[in-house]
């Protein structure tokens, strides 16, 4: 009985003493947990300075792009041109500009022009007719194009003069 109890004794001292090997999360040596610490803060670090990069990339494209914007909005007239009020038109057809051989294109916002005998398109006003009051202009609005096309393919269909 002496022995059984000995024997009994020193497998539990033995479970006592070593915990750490006889355990499935701790196989290894502790160099293995040195390394992992050491590798989880450099991963930390390097996170912690890909969101800085990240941070500032994205500050200077906010900034970029307000920059950008604000000169959008200062150089591009949005909605009717001035000339609309006078011939009370409400911007969705295209007009035509009998005398210049012109239309006024509201989707693409510009006009568009017979020059040296091909279509050119212009954001702005063309030179020719700087000097014009188009407010006073003959013109007619074309209601058989749909907006979404543009009205010089339209032009040998119909008799605009």
């Amino acid at each position: 009985m002496k022995k059984i109890l000995y024997f009994a004794l020193a497998i539990g001292g033995l479970a006592l003493i070593t915990p750490k090997e006889s355990s499935a999360q701790h196989r290894g040596n502790d160099r293995e947990w040195k390394h992992d610490k050491e590798y989880r803060k450099y991963e930390e670090k390097r996170d912690k300075e890909e969101r800085k990069y990240w941070e500032k990339r994205e500050k200077e494209e906010r900034k970029h792009y307000n920059k950008v914007a604000k000169r959008y909005r200062k150089e591009y007239r949005h909605g009717p041109p001035a000339w609309a009020r006078a011939h009370r038109y409400d911007n969705r057809h295209h007009v035509y500009f009998r005398d210049y051989k012109t239309f006024y294109d509201p989707y693409r916002n510009g006009y568009v022009y017979m020059r040296n005998g091909r279509w050119s398109f212009s954001a702005s006003v063309p030179s020719f007719m700087l000097n014009v009051n188009l407010g006073s202009a003959n013109i007619r609005v074309v209601k058989d194009v749909p907006i979404s096309r543009h009205p010089e393919d339209f032009y040998d269909d119909y008799r605009w003069d």
